[in-house]
């Protein structure tokens, strides 16, 4: 039911048994408002369909003309409404909340100190390893190279006791490389090879080519100037 009906409803259990003046509700219900007969007659049938009653029967609220309306005795009660139960909140004790609060500053402590810890290993992981950039340089030594030249031809070899005994070779011993287009020969070794390049140009079509070799170091020295001399055309 809506206020106004409930108000309405309230002001004739207030006067059960007795005529109340249609003039007094409307100072009850609505006050100071300005509003027709018909919206009091509208409260009232609503209030006889939610009783079950009707305007022809009129078994709780009867109509008196030209008067008002009147609620027959004991037919209607209020009843209090029941008071929703509350859930019941769990209060701690005193010390169950002291301990708690200790229990979880020791958590948060732990934690603090195991991210601590956490930060602490990636930032020295990561400075070693900017350190071990910085110096790999300074760690490994570097392949030196030796330069020299003769009758034009250039050659190049590294400064170790195999790749200078097989420079000697072409320059002191060998006649391969005579007369032939030459002009640069690269002499390396590695742990079973030698690995030599030839840089010449082509007799045929005047371009500058390259030719990669790799032999053995047990091998004749006099096989691999000759290898050297007929690729290197």
């Amino acid at each position: 039911m809506k206020g106004t009906e409930c108000r309405v409803l309230e002001v004739l259990i207030a006067n059960q048994g007795q005529v109340v003046p249609k003039k007094e509700l409307f100072t009850q219900v609505w006050g100071d408002r300005i509003v027709s007969d018909n919206s009091l007659t509208q409260c009232i049938a609503q209030l006889r369909l939610a009783l079950g009653d009707n305007g022809k029967e009129q078994k709780y609220i009867k109509t008196i003309p030209s008067r008002g309306y009147m609620l027959f005795e004991n037919v209607v009660q209020l009843a209090e409404p029941e008071q929703q139960k509350l859930p019941e909140v769990a209060v701690c004790a005193p010390e169950e909340a002291t301990s708690r609060d200790a229990e979880e500053h020791h958590y948060h402590q732990q934690l603090k100190a195991l991210l601590a810890l956490f930060f602490a290993v990636v930032f020295l992981f990561q400075t070693a390893q900017a350190v071990n950039r910085w110096t790999f340089g300074w760690n490994v030594p570097l392949d030196r190279w030796i330069t020299e030249t003769q009758d034009e031809r250039t050659f190049r070899f590294l400064d170790n006791p195999a790749s200078k005994t097989l420079y000697h070779y072409f320059r002191d011993e060998s006649a391969h490389l005579e007369g032939t287009p030459v002009t640069d020969l690269l002499i390396s070794t590695g742990v079973s090879n030698y690995y030599l390049s030839c840089v010449y140009r082509c007799k045929s079509t005047g371009d500058q080519e390259v030719r990669n070799f790799t032999f053995d170091l047990q091998e004749n020295f006099y096989l691999m100037g000759g290898m050297v001399r007929d690729v290197c055309q």
